[in-house]
């Protein structure tokens, strides 16, 4: 079995653990959103990381051209999981955030942020993965983060349970 820790760093990161193997899809195990920052990760990547992560994914910041104030607060954090990674011989695996629309793809009425975090977020809940509110968020996002790693590494287990051929599909 591999344990998958996934990542969505910022102000609030929301985290998910779940795992998979040869034969079983990606199993959501459990899930927190840690507030207050870099301070708060710190803590909780000391005090609360757990003994069977086996590899790790994390949307890394990408500035959006054009932005002008952008939030950075998940860079440090990057870093902490970078570095704590590395001190525990722990894969990571870094994603960016337009990657998210990799989980489905986001038909042509969703153009706004909102909009398709809806279509990820309808997508979780119909598979049980979805923890409303917007506490949640970012959590919700890890899992996204989780599936999508998977999804590309084509995992036959999680391919099947996840994202089965559509009808009369070649």
């Amino acid at each position: 079995m591999t344990w998958l820790l996934s990542a969505d760093p910022g102000k609030n990161t929301g985290i998910a653990l779940g795992y998979y193997d040869a034969t079983t899809p990606y199993q959501l195990h459990q899930r927190w959103q840690v507030h207050r920052g870099l301070d708060g990760f710190i803590r909780w990547w000391r005090n609360d990381l757990p003994d069977e992560v086996d590899e790790i994914v994390v949307e890394k910041f990408v500035s959006k051209r054009g932005e002008m104030a952008p939030d950075l607060s998940g860079v440090p954090i990057e870093g902490v999981i970078a570095l704590g990674a590395y001190d525990l011989g722990i894969p990571v695996i870094w994603q960016t955030a337009a990657q998210k629309g990799s989980l489905v793809g986001y038909p042509e009425s969703a153009r706004t942020k909102a909009q398709r975090q809806r279509v990820r977020f309808n997508f979780l809940d119909r598979h049980g993965l979805f923890k409303a509110g917007t506490e949640n968020d970012d959590s919700n996002d890890a899992i996204t983060h989780a599936l999508i790693s998977l999804k590309v590494r084509r995992h036959a287990p999680t391919l099947r349970r996840f994202f089965p051929p559509r009808e009369g599909a070649v």
